[in-house]
């Protein structure tokens, strides 16, 4: 019984380590020189709130849209963020994404039972497919809250803190719609689940009855926000406005970022003839809506790689059970007790150290500046010209924050600016008559965009004159 004891014991530490390893890559691999085009604005949206003590839910930063409403459901964030960036600057960011991560994995990892090494594969594949979509911005808190949210509908805990946790989350991102729709896969589980097991129809259909009320209640805490049930159109909106913008399109598979997302799909496909039996009809559910969301747009990228880790480490567990052999290799003697609390704490200590130090590295100013046009906003600076400024869509947030005398012509809140405001700026950079009328418009004196964009030669073709250049911006000044 001794040496079943110190066995078991060993195996718990072996656990622990496989877990602090993995949740240690996990951290570095997700450490993100803070760079995304929508960190900016809400820094700025941050900054402005806590100086002026208010809610802004009003465009104050552009003049295309001056005081039109806006449904802020980021406002904690940002002034989070905000207040983050005032005590750490670029570091403190760098430390928030990544850590973010490692606590979202780490909150899978408890659910996961079986081979620790083959968990570990899983959590670290899991991450790698949620990355291209995880960065400094809002949206990586309400990954962590799917990762909570399917822990504790796994657990079956109590309902009554779904609507406290929704009316939470209306005011931190608008990413609160995932939540629901992870409730709607977990009912339709449920559902399935009472047409399936005729003895457990009575229990099933009670929690699926008290499930529906919390649902419905939550649904109004939705609107427990400064803007009130107006944030339940945010979603729709954004869908509508933002097919041009980046993370709203399918993802490209020509490129490697987006295989890991197939290979975890391959993966499910090859270990689902060894799934348990009854089948996880809800955790399938969850898998499959957000693989469909994610073939849609690619931001959904990363609530599906959450989903899925607990199902796919149950399947691969349940191929390895059925492929192991009865044969087992006797364990060797163990190391030392102190010796082996050495190598732990030597393996601990540099897996924190390399951590840090990426971030340290990852986060210097320098690494920042070399993605925007620092050069071309301090020849702005310097030399006043007169406005009103027509941007580049990627550099809106940017210049809000670094260039704040100059309103902008549009930033990264697509959901604020509609259709027909983007679609009138890619109508400009597409050069024409068309761009010249729409400059003429606005009464716009000032561009700055990327070089390769053709309203660049339609505007000199016009008299514009080129006042700066280099190989990542120019300015181009109406005479």
């Amino acid at each position: 019984m001794i040496q079943n004891s110190s066995i078991s014991a060993e195996q718990k530490t072996i656990e622990r380590l496989v877990r602090f390893v993995s949740i240690s890559l996990i951290f570095i691999l997700l450490t993100r020189t803070p760079v995304d085009a929508d960190l900016w604005w809400h820094l700025r949206t941050g900054q402005e709130m806590i100086a002026q003590g208010r809610i802004l839910l009003t465009d104050i930063f552009s003049y295309t849209r001056p005081g039109v409403p806006w449904v802020n459901a980021f406002w904690v964030s940002e002034i989070f963020l905000s207040a983050l960036y005032s005590l750490g600057r670029y570091f403190a960011l760098t430390i928030f994404v990544s850590g973010t991560g490692a606590a979202t994995f780490y909150l899978l990892s408890r659910r996961l039972n079986g081979n620790p090494f083959l968990n570990a594969f899983v959590l670290i594949l899991s991450a790698v497919t949620a990355a291209p979509i995880w960065g400094p911005r809002p949206q990586i808190l309400s990954f962590f809250i799917v990762a909570l949210l399917d822990d504790w509908l796994a657990c079956n805990r109590p309902r009554w803190w779904l609507p406290l946790l929704f009316a939470f989350w209306a005011n931190l991102h608008g990413g609160w719609i995932w939540g629901f729709l992870l409730l709607a896969a977990h009912l339709a589980g449920m559902l399935v689940n009472l047409a399936m097991l005729p003895d457990e129809r009575t229990a099933l259909w009670k929690e699926i009855k008290n499930l529906l009320l919390w649902l419905v209640i939550s649904a109004f805490a939705i609107g427990l926000n400064p803007n009130g049930l107006a944030i339940w159109k945010l979603p729709f909106q954004q869908v509508n406005v933002s097919l041009e913008i980046q993370e709203w399109l399918s993802p490209d598979f020509h490129g490697i970022d987006f295989h890991p997302f197939l290979w975890m799909l391959f993966l499910l496909i090859v270990a689902s003839p060894y799934a348990a039996k009854p089948t996880a009809w809800g955790q399938l559910f969850k898998v499959l809506g957000f693989a469909y969301l994610t073939f849609v747009a690619q931001r959904n990228i990363a609530v599906f790689a959450i989903v899925t880790v607990p199902l796919l480490a149950d399947w691969l567990n349940a191929a390895l059970r059925t492929f192991q052999t009865e044969k087992r290799i006797e364990p060797s003697r163990s190391l030392p007790l102190p010796l082996r609390t050495f190598i732990n704490a030597v393996i601990g200590f540099s897996l924190i150290t390399a951590a840090l130090g990426n971030a340290f590295l990852a986060s210097q100013p320098e690494k920042v500046d070399e993605n925007y046009p620092v050069t071309a906003i301090e020849w702005i600076k310097n030399n006043q010209p007169t406005g009103p400024l027509f941007n580049s869509y990627n550099w809106g947030g940017y210049l809000l924050w670094t260039l704040p005398e100059y309103p902008v012509f549009i930033d990264g809140r697509a959901d604020m600016y509609d259709a027909e405001l983007i679609q009138q700026w890619q109508d400009v950079v597409a050069g024409g008559e068309k761009a010249i009328a729409i400059l003429d418009e606005w009464q716009v004196n000032l561009v700055l965009l990327e070089p390769n964009w053709s309203v660049v030669e339609t505007l000199q073709a016009n008299g514009w004159q080129v006042t700066y250049e280099d190989k990542q911006a120019i300015i181009l000044i109406r005479k």
